[in-house]
């Protein structure tokens, strides 16, 4: 089963970023940096089939690997999120 650690684009409310792995959340961030690195760091350590969902400005969902590039096999991506703005 590929486990799929996800970044996203905005933060929450309190102005960080969560880092979740299928969903649930592993741990808080002050920037998006740290938590794409955290989630590579992670990835790494576990290694097999574990990846990276990194969310887009767009709304997008893009897999890397544990390695920080695209991988062969992509692993299914969290849906879409659509984000309203007032």
């Amino acid at each position: 089963m590929t486990r799929v650690y996800e970044v996203p684009y905005l933060p929450d409310e309190g102005s960080r970023w969560t880092l979740r792995l299928a969903g649930r959340p592993v741990g808080t961030f002050a920037s998006r940096f740290e938590a794409l690195r955290a989630a590579v760091n992670f990835a790494s350590a576990e290694g097999g089939d574990t990846s990276i969902g990194v969310e887009g400005a767009d709304g997008m969902w893009r897999p890397f690997g544990s390695d920080v590039k695209r991988p062969s096999h992509l692993p299914p991506m969290p849906p879409v999120r659509l984000v309203h703005r007032s």
